[in-house]
């Protein structure tokens, strides 16, 4: 998804999960809208792989005070949407549900980062992932 520009509006919550913030902005039409922070080593793109209720539906900035935040975020405008989906509190776990599947995104990315460049650093040794493994079996205790 691309860059939506900033959202300007003032929020009706801020709130910290986990390290991150989060922002519930009310749209034009007064339903809630839920934004989360991204984190600093975010991949363009992961968002799309996100579960978060009707689907990241705006990547952009959400202003905080002087400053912006880069922020993805989801609306509750949706045709199957109804006052219990828009409501505050619903919105805020919503948010805080985001901010825990984008941490889990990001420590698998990391994850298969680090294993590409064991499998490249026993490569050039000449050594097979599976190679290592079996050499360091030795060393775990049962």
């Amino acid at each position: 998804m691309q860059y939506l520009g900033t959202n300007e509006a003032m929020p009706a919550k801020v709130g910290s999960y986990k390290g991150y913030k989060y922002f519930i902005i009310p749209s034009l039409f007064g339903a809630l809208n839920g934004y989360a922070e991204l984190p600093k080593d975010w991949k363009d793109g992961d968002e799309d792989e996100l579960t978060v209720h009707g689907g990241i539906t705006f990547k952009g900035y959400v202003r905080d005070g002087s400053s912006k935040v880069k922020v993805i975020g989801f609306d509750t405008l949706h045709a199957f949407d109804d006052q219990k989906t828009r409501d505050l509190k619903n919105v805020e776990r919503e948010c805080k549900y985001m901010i825990d599947e984008m941490i889990e995104k990001t420590s698998t990315n990391l994850a298969l980062q680090i294993s590409d460049e064991l499998t490249k650093l026993l490569k050039k040794q000449g050594i097979t992932l599976e190679e290592y493994a079996r050499s360091r079996k030795k060393y775990i205790r049962k």
